[in-house]
């Protein structure tokens, strides 16, 4: 069976030494088993392991959620309905983010599509009548978009 030194799964990993000692002491990862030598050496299922953490965390989940699906998964009995119902409502989270950014990236295309008639654009015009009625205190100031159409 094929085991990491822990410098070793960081780099394999792609984090830091620290990040596996966190997770380790957190009980996120198993901890480490000392070689003869007296290195810390983490079997190859550790690598699966902290994979599913970075896949998990930038989907969303707290290393709080990660450690209950792991609780899940563990110990004698396989908790079928509490891994699905932690399944079930990050799905939905991941969904309405999705959503969320998909809105995002149509605001974003339509910009860049009025970056040279910025008044056809409704949040450049949103921002214009703003500036106008004096109500961007705080805000950056805005350019003003009817000049830069005439040119």
């Amino acid at each position: 069976m094929k085991h990491y030194l822990r410098g070793q799964l960081a780099k394999a990993a792609r984090l830091n030494k620290e990040t596996l000692r966190y997770y380790e002491n957190n009980g996120l990862i198993p901890p480490a088993q000392r070689d003869s030598n007296g290195y810390r050496s983490y079997p190859a299922e550790t690598l699966v392991l902290l994979g599913f953490i970075s896949v998990a965390k930038a989907a969303g989940f707290t290393l709080k959620e990660i450690k209950e699906l792991f609780s899940a998964l563990h110990g004698e009995e396989f908790q079928k309905e509490l891994l699905e119902s932690i399944i079930v409502k990050k799905l939905a989270d991941i969904d309405e983010t999705q959503k969320a950014l998909n809105l995002a990236r149509e605001r974003l295309l339509d910009m860049r599509a009025h970056l040279d008639s910025p008044l056809e654009c409704p949040v450049f015009e949103a921002c214009q009548i703003l500036d106008q009625h004096g109500q961007t205190r705080g805000l950056p100031q805005f350019p003003d978009f009817q000049s830069l159409s005439s040119h």
